[in-house]
């Protein structure tokens, strides 16, 4: 039974705005979430029940930080108002509804929601980005899982929820977290959240989002009849955590029959993005030090969408992997239907302004219909919904949508390439894309 009332009206704390409330639309252990109406715009109120607020003595006090400090990026459902009842006893906040169609990363754990490696991929690089916003700030959001994180199939965005989890990095934490997110020193607990735990649930999440299994959960689970006992979890995730591919140690390798995604996927991804991982749960499982940081990831996850390229037999998607040419190899098999793929696919090198003389290029974009350059191919910031060029084909050519003039260079010949107009693909083509040029190899 929810404890507000359809047409009820409480007051914000501060702004003393009258918020009516219009619905619920769902509850948990903490309390319940309505949909409400505020100075006539639709937002939603995470609404405490008396037992949390009883025990998390500091709610209130880091409710209203959050609120002073202001949402990192927008892909917070942040809190921007706290709302209450006249006599002060029950407390909530107000914050923006999640938008229609998102689902819950748990969807994707459980095979509910099945997207493209193109979609991973960017759900990856706007969680990393989103993080690396939050912990600019001084904050540690302490609790990330595979609950509070919400995605589009179709693009990629992101939204994260939960944010009352969400402290100044190191301040004293009530937070414990999700076992299987939590970082080694927090299982044990010989440390308190902040954003070193941050970089650790972060590689968890990503690798989980990845290879559809946990990093540290292989054959020595096995030992175990009871995986959600407290001494499993203490064991496989705190005391005795071993990455399943650690290269120095094959003690928790994956069970091909309980652990086949993971040892699928993990054969399917380019070398740079296993080299960070081995290194995400090697050196830095136990040292917080030595932990991938949130622009390593950023960059990794973009380059592993731009690296996406299509089986032309049966449009399984597959990954074009530098180590590939490095071998000299001329071409490798799709993984679903073994047809030959190119090692060598048409695409396209990107430098920015000021690179020196040989430096490899910061980012290679297979080029096939469907793919996209966004803002930070031209020297801008990390961006995964506007692109300013698209691929199409058959004949293969980039369309500028960016809306400035491009500028093209082939066979000594240089033109201009508007917004909305398109240039065929061939080898040896340069753009010109505001802060940095590109070099089409077929």
């Amino acid at each position: 039974m929810s404890s507000l009332a359809r047409g009820q009206i409480l007051r914000g704390v501060a702004s003393f705005i009258p918020c009516r409330i219009e619905g619920l639309i769902g509850e948990g252990g903490q309390g319940e979430v309505y949909a409400v109406d505020l100075n006539g715009q639709p937002f939603a109120l995470k609404w405490y029940n008396d037992l949390v607020l009883r025990i998390d003595r500091g709610l209130r006090q880091r409710l209203q930080k959050l609120v002073d400090i202001g949402a990192p990026s927008e892909k917070f459902l942040w809190p921007f108002e706290l709302l209450t009842l006249p006599d002060r006893s029950r407390l909530g906040y107000v914050m923006r509804l999640r938008r229609r169609g998102f689902q819950s990363v748990q969807a994707l754990l459980s095979g509910q929601a099945q997207p493209a490696f193109r979609i991973l991929a960017t759900v990856g690089a706007l969680l990393t980005d989103a993080l690396l916003a939050l912990h600019a700030k001084g904050l540690a959001y302490q609790d990330l899982n595979a609950g509070n994180v919400f995605f589009d199939a179709a693009t990629g965005d992101i939204e994260i929820c939960d944010n009352d989890n969400v402290e100044v990095n190191g301040a004293p934490s009530v937070m414990g977290g999700v076992w299987e997110f939590q970082a080694p020193e927090v299982v044990l607990r010989q440390a308190t959240p902040s954003r070193d735990t941050d970089l650790h649930s972060l590689a968890v999440m990503l690798f989980r989002i990845l290879h559809l299994g946990h990093p540290l959960l292989g054959r020595r689970e096995l030992d175990f009849t009871n995986l959600s006992s407290e001494s499993a979890l203490r064991t496989l995730y705190g005391s005795e955590a071993r990455f399943v591919f650690d290269p120095a140690d094959d003690s928790n390798r994956p069970d091909p029959g309980l652990h086949g995604p993971v040892i699928a996927h993990w054969g399917l991804y380019p070398q740079f993005l296993r080299d960070l991982f081995t290194r995400a749960f090697t050196q830095g499982l136990h040292d917080p030090h030595s932990r991938v940081q949130e622009t390593e990831w950023r960059r990794a996850m973009a380059s592993l969408r731009d690296a996406v390229m299509t089986c032309p037999g049966c449009g399984a998607e597959s990954f074009y992997d530098p180590r590939r040419l490095a071998a000299k190899q001329k071409g490798f098999p799709c993984w679903r239907c073994g047809g030959a793929l190119s090692a060598a696919p048409p695409r396209i090198g990107i430098r920015r302004d000021g690179a020196r003389a040989g430096e490899p290029p910061l980012h290679v974009v297979v080029l096939e219909p469907g793919a996209r350059l966004f803002r930070h191919h031209a020297g801008g910031e990390y961006d995964f919904i506007d692109p300013i060029g698209e691929v199409s084909g058959p004949p293969l050519e980039i369309r500028n949508l960016s809306g400035k003039p491009w500028r093209g260079t082939h066979d000594g010949r240089s033109f201009d390439i508007p917004p909305g107009a398109a240039v065929v693909v061939a080898s040896g083509l340069r753009l010109r894309l505001e802060h940095a040029e590109g070099e089409v190899k077929l």
